[in-house]
């Protein structure tokens, strides 16, 4: 008897289980849904900026393409666990790219514990969604801001996408063809002020799709963990029920035998 309340009582606590991953489950879904949406309508936002860059490349500042002496390392990383090796596949990039060598942005409380204290670090909260994503890019912004302490600055991020973990240079800007099939454009302010502005558009809307990207890659990782550990229980509490059913087999086999022993 005491045997068969055990089985139960695990039985139990794979059904809580199953009901917590299940809720999990499903909002890593609405996610994957929702930041979907958004990444394409921002990568939008993105190639019309592209455009711009390439109406005003003849006018971009020197420092917005000239190439800097030491990079800033932005890692996109996860608020939540349970995404499989989403956080390890960009710390391992980076640590092999970068040789651990320059300053270190580290974005989603799950890096935060995988780097030690060093000079040139800084630890921002990362994105729970897509509607936090816009006020994460200003805080990143903001620790760059701090990190290059006024002089030129070269800016990685690492991402983990579809691929696996990869890097993309976002400042200063990669090449910038110009478009010389129209006239260049007629601004009311100095060009040149005009397209440094345009610069940093792109830079931030590029950073914000990046993360969308990054957050959107992260739900589809949970997503598939859930899954598979849904399946796990599946066939666990399968194996409990036949434990179960067995165990009480030979109790009523024992209540039989007793009953049969008395006459």
């Amino acid at each position: 008897m005491s045997q068969r309340r055990e089985v139960e009582a695990r039985l139990a606590l794979f059904d809580d289980l199953s009901g917590i991953l299940g809720a999990m489950r499903s909002f890593a879904l609405a996610e994957l849904r929702k930041v979907g949406k958004r990444e394409a309508a921002q990568q939008q936002v993105v190639q019309s900026l592209e455009t711009a860059l390439a109406d005003l490349a003849d006018s971009l500042p020197e420092q917005v393409l000239s190439n800097p002496a030491n990079d800033i390392w932005l890692l996109l990383g996860s608020v939540r666990g349970f995404c499989g090796s989403f956080n390890e596949d960009v710390m391992r990039f980076w640590r092999t790219e970068s040789n651990e060598q320059g300053s270190l942005i580290l974005v989603g409380e799950r890096l935060h514990q995988m780097v030690g204290e060093r000079d040139g670090l800084q630890r921002l909260r990362g994105a729970d969604g897509g509607l936090d994503a816009p006020a994460a890019i200003d805080n990143i912004l903001a620790a760059v801001a701090e990190l290059r302490e006024g002089g030129e600055f070269g800016l990685v991020a690492c991402i983990r996408d579809e691929q696996g973990a990869r890097s993309q240079r976002l400042w200063p800007l990669p090449h910038v063809a110009g478009n010389t099939r129209q006239n260049p454009p007629l601004t009311f302010a100095p060009a040149a002020d005009v397209a440094a502005g345009v610069a940093e558009h792109y830079l931030f809307h590029t950073l914000l799709a990046l993360l969308m990207r990054s957050i959107r890659v992260e739900n589809h990782m949970r997503l598939m963990q859930m899954e598979t550990a849904l399946r796990h229980l599946e066939r666990g509490g399968e194996e409990l029920k036949r434990q179960r059913n067995r165990l009480r087999q030979e109790e009523i086999v024992e209540e039989i035998e007793l009953m049969v022993g008395r006459r």
